[in-house]
């Protein structure tokens, strides 16, 4: 008998709920993650599976677990092995040019390296200091950054000096001092350590121009830099200024970045430092496009590598490098495509409990991405939390464990 309309139409609507609910469950396989995601997503894999995801195609902040593209980004287009170059000319009368291209390692020690090679180069007197930093043409710092005294504020420059942060000891009678041997105590790290009330400090250089204009970055290249030859037995004048290498100045010494690009990504994940993520933005974007190296160019690039991995606007939108802005938003789905490019360099990653991952913090914003098993089998996994409540490591604790569960479920009898 031919079943009516109504009748057929409660069935296909059972079917259809059915249905739904199947794919809804299928979207998480564990409540207990689900119950730590107030606002977020998360994807867990195992051999190239999903095998456990909530909201993995919506986008959300992600902080500091950006940097894995930017990491992806400056590996792919850059090889592990490159390094960045400074060049050093000089000019009629003793003046020594500098001439930066963003090497985010130029720090205390290496400027004693290259004062020495310098030295071993015949330079013995040194009347005026140029610093070039046109390498590098910005509109200003990266989106999200505050200008404050903390060392992940500190602004990108193409030459730059111990990540443009001073790090000083001030006593109660005001004695500044130094805390690194390897840095000494400069006019300038006196005239910020007076602006500080007792202790040790470590502080963007930039932060404090808005105070005395003679605060620069600037003077900081130049006033370590001097100090540093001086060390060598350079005989070197307190005149310095901005500049641009000219045509008739000659080449005397390339120094080109102890660090590789590799073991710089080493650092700048481990430390989750900012200014070392976008410095490799800004060069990435130079490289490419050519100089000078501006936020665009940085976000034309990133926008090449996320879509030759397939992605687009709608799985990612990458402002800057390092996880600052808010405007940065990636789905959970997105990460884990780039993790799954990531994995041949996973061991750059740092630890957590025993997991290689990328944390990511800002305020109501918290994150893990990273790989659960083992160094011959790495799978990408990751949650992004937009919420007050931060229960990252509860996922990570719970996820392992559901990760661990479901290995054991799939091994062959």
């Amino acid at each position: 008998m031919r079943r009516s309309r109504p009748a057929a139409l409660s069935k296909i609507l059972v079917l259809w709920a059915f249905c739904f609910l199947a794919v809804s469950s299928a979207q998480t396989n564990e409540p207990e993650l689900d119950a730590l995601v107030e606002n977020g997503g998360y994807v867990i894999t195992r051999n190239g599976r999903i095998v456990a995801q909530l909201n993995n195609d919506k986008l959300f902040v992600p902080a500091s677990t950006i940097k894995i593209a930017t990491a992806l980004m400056a590996l792919k287009l850059l090889g592990s092995d490159h390094r960045i170059s400074t060049e050093f000319y000089l000019r009629d009368d003793s003046v020594l040019c500098i001439k930066g291209y963003g090497d985010p390692y130029l720090i205390s020690e290496r400027l004693q390296d290259i004062g020495e090679d310098l030295r071993q180069r015949g330079l013995t007197e040194v009347k005026s200091i140029v610093l070039d930093d046109s390498f590098f043409a910005l509109e200003g710092p990266a989106d999200g950054a505050e200008k404050s005294a903390n060392p992940y504020d500190a602004e990108n420059m193409a030459l730059a000096v111990n990540f443009n942060s001073v790090v000083l000891s001030k006593q109660a009678p005001g004695i500044i001092d130094s805390p690194e041997p390897q840095t000494p105590v400069l006019p300038i790290t006196r005239d910020i350590g007076a602006l500080l009330d007792p202790g040790v400090h470590r502080v963007n250089v930039s932060a404090y121009t808005h105070r005395d204009y003679t605060i620069t970055s600037y003077r900081y290249v130049a006033e370590l830099f001097a100090e540093q030859l001086r060390r060598q037995g350079i005989a070197v004048s307190n005149n310095y200024h901005r500049g641009q290498v000219r045509s008739s100045d000659k080449l005397v010494y390339t120094y080109r970045s102890e660090l590789t690009v590799a073991e710089i990504i080493r650092g700048c994940l481990k430390y989750s430092n900012n200014f070392i993520a976008n410095q490799l933005f800004l060069y990435c974007g130079a490289f490419r496009f050519g100089p000078p190296a501006t936020w665009e160019k940085g976000r034309r690039v990133m926008a090449e590598t996320l879509k030759e991995r397939g992605l687009r606007s709608r799985d990612a939108v990458i402002v800057e490098g390092s996880g600052l802005s808010r405007k940065n938003r990636i789905t959970p789905a997105a990460m884990i495509t780039l993790l799954e490019h990531f994995r041949p360099h996973a061991p750059l990653l740092s630890m957590t409990q025993q997991t290689p991952l990328k944390s990511g913090t800002m305020a109501d914003v918290y994150g893990y991405a990273g790989y659960f098993g083992s160094t011959t089998n790495f799978d990408p996994f990751v949650v992004l939390l937009n919420q007050e409540t931060n229960t990252r490591k509860q996922f990570l604790k719970l996820g392992l464990a559901f990760y661990q569960r479901e290995t054991q479920l799939k091994q062959p009898q």
